[in-house]
């Protein structure tokens, strides 16, 4: 019963703060709840729920995080963001990073920890087995 309760405590929390920090609170919670018929299956419960939570740091690292206008006595600004890891995005007026490279990052760190944990977990259920 509190597998349940905490998966949809973490989809409320991430509901409630969607705009702000929410987001990856929201999705680890439905992939709890989605896979949580599945949880007493290790292949099947852990790669798909590791990757998810990859996916939100692998995100979380490159996605700018906070931005900063500079206007000079001319006129012409310049908006400089900063990732968590330290490399900053800048560009010339209202510049508006995109989030493709943090989705991107996202995705592939998730699909690779999916594999590894699913190689691991098979390889573990395999000598169980024998």
């Amino acid at each position: 019963m509190s597998y349940w309760i905490a998966s949809l405590g973490l989809i409320v929390f991430g509901v409630v703060g969607m705009f702000s920090i929410g987001r990856p609170f929201f999705l680890v919670g439905l992939a709890m709840l989605i896979l949580g018929p599945l949880r007493r299956r290790p292949v099947l419960f852990w790669p798909p729920l590791l990757a998810v939570i990859a996916y939100n740091v692998g995100y979380w690292a490159v996605a700018p995080l906070s931005c900063t206008a500079i206007e000079t006595v001319g006129g012409t600004s310049t908006t400089t963001c900063s990732w968590l890891i330290g490399i900053g995005y800048s560009g010339a007026g209202m510049f508006n990073p995109s989030l493709d490279l943090a989705n991107q990052v996202g995705l592939v760190l998730a699909a690779l920890v999916f594999v590894v944990v699913l190689a691991a977990t098979s390889q573990r259920a395999r000598a169980a087995r024998s």
